[in-house]
């Protein structure tokens, strides 16, 4: 996914930098021409969104992943003379076309280019998400070996509670849960309240049973209070030198 602007002064280094990153000057091979590099830009479609460009292109890439096929570069009919010395090896699509077929076990990727007229340039590689798609059975064989810590936090008791009969609602009706993506997001991806409790588990079935042990427990505070700093937040300066940049 190129920039792309599609400028006289920008198009041609852009192809430039691109052909000559991945290939070897004056470089071609029968592989290359059976397999080229695909180019294109969003821009064609969108225009120029300015500050969001660079993410125009990583969703278009990203759905592009997604499904298997390369969508076209929209309205291209004739290569530029500036851009045709280094086309050699790449390639523009007019129509849509399903991902090249790769070798077992080899993902899909792509780079994303995106360039800031302060001179902050980016480039981002993506590669397609592969699920492991397991057995409950696998699975629990797999986390029975080793304890597991879950970590639930709110703000009060009673929403202590809550969101534990919440997990433990989930865990019961979803039992291929993945254990260790659910610790994983408590432990990352969640906000931490002043109010915590800690439960470590095996399984699934392990989990849901000292969550419902916990919530039929009488006694009235279940979680363990922490206490925030004293200090207050303070502020850090980082200048790069490049004005054009902050």
């Amino acid at each position: 996914e190129g920039h792309g602007t599609g400028t006289q002064a920008g198009d041609p280094r852009e192809a430039e930098a691109i052909s000559s990153s991945f290939f070897t000057p004056g470089d071609i091979i029968a592989d290359h021409v059976r397999h080229p590099l695909y180019v294109g830009s969003v821009k064609t479609v969108f225009g120029h969104t300015e500050g969001t460009a660079g993410l125009a292109g990583l969703i278009k890439t990203s759905l592009a992943l997604q499904h298997g096929i390369i969508p076209p570069n929209y309205g291209f009919n004739k290569l530029s003379p500036s851009v045709e010395p280094f086309y050699t090896n790449l390639e523009i699509l007019s129509s849509a076309q399903p991902w090249p077929e790769l070798p077992e076990g080899t993902p899909r990727r792509a780079s994303v280019n995106s360039f800031g007229f302060g001179g902050t340039n980016a480039h981002v590689i993506l590669e397609n998400f592969v699920t492991s798609i397991k057995s409950h059975q696998q699975q629990d064989l797999e986390t029975y070996r080793q304890l597991t810590p879950f970590t639930f936090s709110a703000a009060s008791e009673t929403s202590l509670r809550s969101l534990l009969t919440g997990y433990l609602s989930h865990l019961q009706c979803h039992p291929e849960i993945n254990l260790k993506d659910l610790s994983h997001t408590l432990h990352t991806r969640r906000s931490h309240h002043a109010l915590r409790i800690s439960i470590s588990a095996r399984s699934t079935l392990d989990l849901a049973t000292k969550i419902s042990s916990i919530l039929t427990n009488d006694s009235k505070n279940i979680g363990i209070q922490t206490k925030l700093s004293p200090d207050g937040p303070r502020v850090l300066g980082v200048f790069s030198g490049h004005g054009a940049q902050w």
